[in-house]
This record gives structure tokens, C-alpha cells and sequence, in this order.
């Protein structure tokens, strides 16, 4: 983004200013998967989720956020991106860490992080309040999903475990749309998830579902055909002994998905049979 965008883009910013701010965005805010909610485990616990996945439906600027509606502010200590894997703030991709103000809130939380940024828009050393931009939503890292999003993750100390981050984030810690949408400019429209570019969902992904009984494996039949899948080369039908199936995907990550959403409405991903990577 040019500096004269990126101005162009600072003042369509400011020009919904006057909209609910819902969380970290004007506007709506997303929680959309399951697995974007804070403490959500899988892998028998060893994977374990230290924030809120968070998108913004009506506006692409993180903002900081307030306390319960109450403003608090605070300094931006880290504003970057972290490319060694020893370090597992990679994860995070460029991300904005602000230390807030002592003694604004009475909770523990101290820092406050936003993750997976596309671009970040402040520096370390700046002052910041609620309501001021601090980076564009994006996916860099190891972002779950496949879609541009804010991984938020409170703090009380900078190398602390993930405090519940709901007070801040303006939704609870369950699937859904949390706030107003705002009054768009005239030539605009609100973003809407449904119409996720394919330019963000071009990553393949291997995904298997397995054990499955002869019940379960007829429910990923029929998504493989919902999916235009069944006579191609990108799902596969597997028996395991006698009595059970594996169904194995191979897939764009938006319709690994979906597949995910299969796994998660039949509770298999928290018995361990939803298992998902990147091949190409």
C-alpha cells in the first residue's frame, strides 16, 4: 500500500468513526469457527487456543479496543513479525502488542496482542487509545482458517498465558455476529464471509476423517457431493477392518472448512477423528 492509499484508506476510516465500535472493529465482529474461541483445545489438550479469532464484517482496521466500554489506553511495545520457528510468536505473523496504562481496569490483563495483521499502522514507543488504528486484518502466520482475521490475546504479563480476552473484545466466547452494522458510504458494501475471495482459499489441504461408521462415513458422502467431489481424484473412500471408514479429502482450505464444520457439528474433531494439513 502506497502512502497516498494508505492515507485515502485512513480517512475512509475515520469516516466511520461515528459507528458502534464492537470489539477491536467498527461495526459487526465475528467469531466464525469454533476453534476461534478462547480455550478451545484439541489434539487431547495439547493444542490449546490462548485468544478470540476475530473478524471484522463492516470495517478491515484493528482498533484498540475499550474495557466494557470504558476507554483505556496505553503503548505500542512490540510492532513486527517474528520469522524463527524456535520463537512461537511466528505464529502470530506481524503482529501489535500495547501495554496498557496501570491501574485502568480492574482485571489482570496488562498487554494486549494483535495477531495475523496484513499490515501494521503504528510503532513501538506510540501512545494509543480506544478507538485508534493500529493494523489491517489479515492472515499472516500460522492463521487457522484460510480468511483474514484478528487473533486478540490478553495478558498480564508479555510472556504470561491467554486471559479470557471478552471484556475487550466485545463479543462473548461463542460462535457468532456481535454488534451494529454501521451505515455504509453509498459506494460500498459491508464485508460479508459468505464471499470469501478464492485468492484466499487457494492453499490444499489433506484432510481425513477417521474411524467413521458406515453412518457417519454416508454424512461425508454426501458433503463430498455437495462439494462436487465424489467422481474426482480429490476424495477417497477407505475401509478400515470390518466396521469402520476413513473419507480423505483433498481440498482448497475453504472447503477443508466445511469439512471441519461436519467434524465439529458431530463432535469428531474432539474425539480426534477430524485430522487436517497442508500440502500444497
Amino acid at each position: 500500500m502506497t502512502k497516498e492509499e494508505q492515507s485515502v484508506a485512513l480517512q475512509s476510516a475515520a469516516r466511520l468513526a461515528t459507528a458502534m465500535q464492537t470489539g477491536i472493529y467498527n461495526g459487526r465482529s465475528q467469531i466464525v469457527y469454533s476453534y476461534g474461541c478462547y480455550g478451545y483445545t484439541r489434539g487431547g489438550g495439547a493444542t490449546w487456543h490462548g485468544g478470540l479469532d476475530l473478524v471484522g464484517l463492516d470495517d478491515k482496521f484493528i482498533r484498540m479496543p475499550s474495557y466494557k466500554g470504558k476507554a483505556i489506553q496505553g503503548t505500542v511495545t512490540r510492532a513486527r513479525i517474528v520469522t524463527d520457528h524456535c520463537d512461537k510468536t511466528w505464529e502470530w505473523g506481524w503482529y501489535v502488542c500495547v501495554q496498557m496504562d496501570a491501574a485502568q481496569t480492574p482485571d489482570e490483563v496488562n498487554f494486549l496482542y494483535f495477531c495475523h495483521c496484513k499490515e501494521l499502522l503504528v510503532q513501538v514507543g506510540q501512545k494509543v487509545k480506544t478507538g485508534d488504528i493500529l493494523a489491517i486484518m489479515g492472515q499472516t502466520g500460522n492463521a487457522a482458517g484460510g480468511y483474514d482475521h484478528c487473533h486478540l490475546e490478553a495478558r498480564a504479563t508479555a510472556t504470561g498465558k491467554g486471559l479470557d480476552p471478552t471484556a475487550y473484545s466485545g463479543t462473548d466466547n461463542a460462535v457468532g455476529i456481535y454488534g451494529t452494522k454501521p451505515a455504509t458510504e453509498p459506494d460500498k458494501t459491508a464485508q460479508d464471509l459468505t464471499a470469501v475471495p478464492n485468492s484466499q482459499l487457494n492453499t490444499i489441504q489433506l484432510v481425513s476423517l477417521a474411524p467413521l461408521t458406515d453412518e457417519q462415513m454416508r454424512q461425508a458422502d454426501s458433503l463430498a457431493e455437495t462439494l462436487g467431489l465424489t467422481d474426482s481424484e480429490h476424495y477417497k473412500q477407505l475401509r478400515l477392518g470390518d466396521s469402520y471408514f476413513a473419507a480423505v479429502f483433498s481440498v482448497s482450505s475453504g472447503d477443508a472448512i466445511k469439512v471441519l464444520a461436519l467434524a465439529q457439528k458431530n463432535g469428531w474433531d474432539k474425539l480426534e477423528r477430524y485430522h487436517s494439513r497442508f500440502v500444497g
